[in-house]
């Protein structure tokens, strides 16, 4: 949030119910009384040469491996093992964010949701997500909008 607030980007910050055994964001969104489709996750995958990409969709879609490697230019991409987020990008299991990570990563994020609307996108903390335009998150992310989905 202080990366958004040194670039005076407006957000809002709004605490989420949790449930410590399910980190599934469509659910999240349906316990929170957020519209699915605008609950955006965060999917941190990683190539055979060890480069992190960031996906960035929707909470009730899948992401497409095979697309995200095409529009990466990279030949093979799996998530990121579970225990490995802290280390590589500074965040944890249901509470990854594309913003403010350890390094600048590529960010993907899915094109379906014209960038003038309002999502929500993690925080980088469990229980807290973050109200705000999706053209901002393309901003503070240098993120490229792709078709990303199954």
């Amino acid at each position: 949030m202080r990366l958004l607030d040194v670039n005076k980007i407006q957000y809002e910050m709004v605490n989420y119910k949790i449930d410590k055994d399910n980190f599934d964001a469509a659910q999240i969104a349906l316990d929170n009384n957020i519209p699915q489709h605008l609950l955006f996750k965060t999917l941190i995958c990683i190539s055979i040469d060890k480069e992190i990409v960031v996906a960035v969709l929707p909470a009730n879609e899948q992401l497409s491996i095979k697309k995200l490697e095409k529009i990466a230019g990279i030949k093979q991409i799996n998530l990121l093992p579970t225990e490995e987020l802290m280390n590589r990008i500074g965040y944890i299991r249901g509470g990854c964010s594309p913003i403010a990570m350890k390094k600048k990563f590529p960010v993907y994020i899915h094109s379906s949701t014209p960038v003038n609307t309002i999502v929500w996108i993690n925080a980088g903390k469990k229980g807290i997500l973050l109200k705000m335009l999706l053209d901002d998150i393309i901003l503070i992310t240098d993120g490229q909008l792709a078709d990303i989905l199954r």
